[in-house]
């Protein structure tokens, strides 16, 4: 587990988020004076803090009976996907205000509450700040791993900063279609950009490593297949196979349902259809990949928290 030392500071704004450019969208908005496309200003806001038990198993724990991961879910979010089932947080801006020492002292609380990982839910936009309060939470005893929970939506210089302080890193690769990304995230860049940014992550701790039933450290991906595969989660088996290799740790979902505004977008206006997972679960097996999750098909909103009744 890293040690929480001081990490590479290259690519971002030391007094803050002064001129933004934390993700690929590089705003250049003076957070401090008013939100940017991430929809938040500077100061760190949280939807909701609590021991959830419906991530993989390796981070909430096998069997009913595990401590669950300690789930941080952040308010905002620079994707802004059409069919984000989080909504009224990452675009609604449910959530509370706290400062960096609230931050590392629910890590800790989490910690003390028997949490497997702190698990930072779209951290993206405050990394700054969320760094500080790992560094402060490893100063006063935070020993479980730190989970990087995002879309991968990231640039490289922002996940240097984080080198040694992140344990865990969770990312979707969710389009390998640039129309795609445009049509549905308004995000042209995305495959690319996602891309370097996984590969940065595997660079930092490597393929995933389980012990006792836990995940320690490394890379876990996420692959939400679309309606008609419309990211192209073939295509990003592909890249993941011959750029990181077959043992690579993958979580293929097939959760997907039509929420927030999918059904103004013909062709994801409805579930996932079992035929149209278990060709990509296929064609994941024909790479060679054995390391990971399936999932059965089908979902609707009841794994999804309920924000506007938590509190961090």
């Amino acid at each position: 587990m890293s040690d929480g030392g001081p990490a590479d500071m290259r690519g971002c704004d030391p007094a803050g988020m002064s001129s933004c450019a934390l993700c690929p969208r590089a705003c250049g908005v003076n957070r401090h004076e008013k939100a940017g496309v991430c929809g938040m200003g500077a100061t760190l806001r949280v939807a909701l803090a609590q021991l959830h038990h419906g991530e993989e198993p390796v981070l909430s724990g096998p069997g009913p009976e595990a401590g669950g991961s300690g789930t941080i879910f952040f308010s905002g979010c620079s994707l802004h996907c059409v069919y984000c089932q989080n909504h009224d947080i990452s675009i609604g801006g449910l959530g509370h205000v706290l400062s960096v020492d609230d931050l590392a002292a629910t890590m800790l609380e989490l910690q003390l509450s028997g949490a497997h990982n702190v698990n930072l839910v779209t951290p993206t936009h405050f990394t700054p700040l969320v760094r500080q309060a790992l560094i402060l939470a490893r100063g006063h005893g935070l020993r479980i791993p730190v989970v990087w929970n995002s879309s991968a939506y990231e640039t490289v210089d922002t996940l240097r900063t984080l080198d040694g302080l992140v344990d865990i890193y969770l990312p979707d690769l969710r389009y390998m279609d640039a129309k795609a990304a445009a049509r549905y995230s308004s995000a042209p860049d995305y495959p690319g950009a996602a891309c370097a940014a996984i590969a940065e992550m595997h660079r930092q701790v490597g393929h995933l490593v389980v012990a006792d039933g836990l995940a320690r450290r490394g890379l876990l991906i996420r692959l939400l297949v679309l309606p008609g595969n419309a990211g192209r989660t073939d295509l990003a088996l592909d890249w993941i196979a011959r750029n990181l290799g077959a043992d690579t740790a993958l979580s293929l979902m097939g959760q997907y349902y039509p929420a927030h505004q999918s059904a103004e977008f013909p062709g994801i206006n409805r579930c996932l259809r079992p035929l149209e997972y278990k060709a990509v679960r296929r064609h994941m097996e024909r790479l060679g990949f054995e390391n990971g999750f399936v999932q059965q098909v089908g979902g609707d909103a009841g794994g999804t928290p309920d924000f506007r009744q938590g509190r961090p």
